[in-house]
């Protein structure tokens, strides 16, 4: 009987101490914040905060545009969805939100958390990650309602302002991991996504996965990634599956987790910067016969 008692504990001091080492391999792996002054705004973008209460809740989102003298009001424009990282929405977010506005298209950057709930530390970001990833009807609802702000609200009084025929994702972190479920869900018209150091792992299951044949997919991954190489290997098999008809993935070498972020020690500039010339480029090819193809594809 004591045997078997020592038993048990033992195999829960182990249990203990493993999940103890992930959650610290997990916050190590995101890298530390450090001091970082975004550009200023690109002359031929308006960007801004839009507040917004869903459920009774206070939300602080970020919208960019080109400015009326470029954005007709007798052509639309693609939207591009952005989705924060485990920190919220940040200056990241907004500045990536003004590079995609200065080539044409309308961005809109939703923010999970709620008003003032911008995580400072790993453990904090965690615990907010967690947290709205308890509720996956919450979760899924949050980002669709983005999508609808995107599509029909982020530019004032221009209600058909966006393409809601060609819309786009992308995302970093935790924000990657939204975009490439709003793939798995099959949002209508969606039909470009790209995840950044994403969270890989599917929130349900591949029995789950309605991707349309329309959307294509690029991921762009770490090799140095605390989820390691088998979580690539892993969606490159979920897109076979699935049958997927337009899918990449891209492995950069010496990078770790949020190599894109200017703010996080993990930053590599000429990583960040091909990462997002290939998506430039990758939207351009899908909306090669579009006439929605926004001034930075011509």
């Amino acid at each position: 009987m004591v045997k078997m008692m020592y038993g048990k504990m033992e195999k829960k001091i182990i249990f203990f101490c493993v999940a103890i080492v992930f959650l610290v391999e997990v916050a190590h792996g995101h890298g530390k914040s450090v001091s970082w002054t975004p550009p200023s705004m690109p002359s031929n973008v308006v960007g801004h905060d839009f507040p917004y209460s869903l459920e009774g809740v206070s939300y602080t989102g970020y919208a960019a545009y080109p400015k009326s003298s470029i954005l007709s009001s007798s052509e639309s424009s693609p939207g591009v969805f952005i989705g924060h990282t485990w920190n919220g929405l940040s200056a990241m977010e907004k500045w990536r939100c003004q590079q995609l506005a200065a080539k044409g298209y309308i961005c809109f950057a939703p923010d999970l958390y709620g008003t003032g709930i911008r995580p400072k530390t790993d453990a904090a970001a965690k615990a907010e990650m967690d947290k709205i990833l308890s509720n996956l009807t919450s979760f899924y609802y949050k980002m669709e309602y983005g999508m609808e702000i995107l599509k029909t609200k982020a530019v004032p009084n221009q209600p058909n302002a966006v393409n809601t025929s060609a819309l786009f994702a992308n995302g970093y972190c935790l924000g990657g991991q939204m975009v490439l479920e709003l793939a798995r869900r099959g949002y209508p018209n969606l039909i470009g996504v790209s995840s950044f150091h994403g969270e890989l792992g599917n929130l349900t299951s591949q029995t789950h996965d309605h991707f349309t044949k329309e959307v294509a997919i690029s991921v762009h991954h770490a090799d140095l990634d605390y989820q390691g190489y088998q979580a690539l290997l892993n969606i490159e098999d979920e897109f076979r599956n699935n049958n997927v008809s337009i899918w990449t993935t891209t492995k950069y070498g010496n990078c770790h987790h949020a190599w894109t972020v200017p703010s996080n020690i993990n930053y590599k500039p000429f990583e960040a910067a091909q990462s997002h010339d290939y998506m430039n480029s990758f939207y351009c090819a899908i909306l090669k016969d579009s006439k929605s193809k926004p001034k930075g594809c011509e």
